[in-house]
């Protein structure tokens, strides 16, 4: 068990490596400055127009419902999936690194995510993305709701 655990823990250093080597390259070829999320991984900033907008927008919170898409892409630029739904904020229908940027997004906010596969779909992937593959989302907050209805499409 613990050689497991070991294994795990290297790996995730490891994709912590790669993630900030890619962080600090998108900034030099875009200009994009990215910031460490709490649960890892890394997140585009908002520009001073977005900083502003930021301070009056509404926020989602725990256990509201929102609508979010979010293209899934390996590192290297390729779709995976593009995915759009009504989601319960801090329920964990999202991959962590998608939650724990949402909780800090407005209505309209796009962002890039970096995240390392113990963020993303963890030890086992998705079907799509392998066990331990670290990927880029790019997440775009819609708006609060309390439609049920609306059915996640693919």
């Amino acid at each position: 068990m613990m050689g497991l655990l070991q294994v795990n823990q290297s790996m995730a250093n490891e994709a912590d490596k790669v993630l900030l080597q890619m962080a600090d390259s998108l900034h030099e070829a875009t200009g994009t400055e990215f910031a460490q999320m709490p649960c890892g991984g890394w997140k585009s900033r908002r520009d001073s127009v977005a900083r502003e907008k930021s301070l009056y927008a509404e926020t989602p919170q725990l256990k509201e419902k929102w609508r979010v898409r979010f293209k899934t892409m390996r590192l290297d630029g390729t779709l995976v999936s593009d995915t759009e739904g009504v989601y319960t904020i801090r329920t964990f229908e999202l991959p962590i690194a998608i939650e724990d940027a949402v909780a800090e997004m407005y209505s309209g906010e796009k962002v890039l995510l970096l995240a390392p596969w113990y963020t993303a779909y963890g030890i086992h992937g998705n079907g799509r993305v392998a066990g331990y593959e670290n990927v880029l989302f790019e997440v775009t907050l819609g708006e609060k709701t309390a439609d049920s209805e609306f059915t996640r499409k693919e």
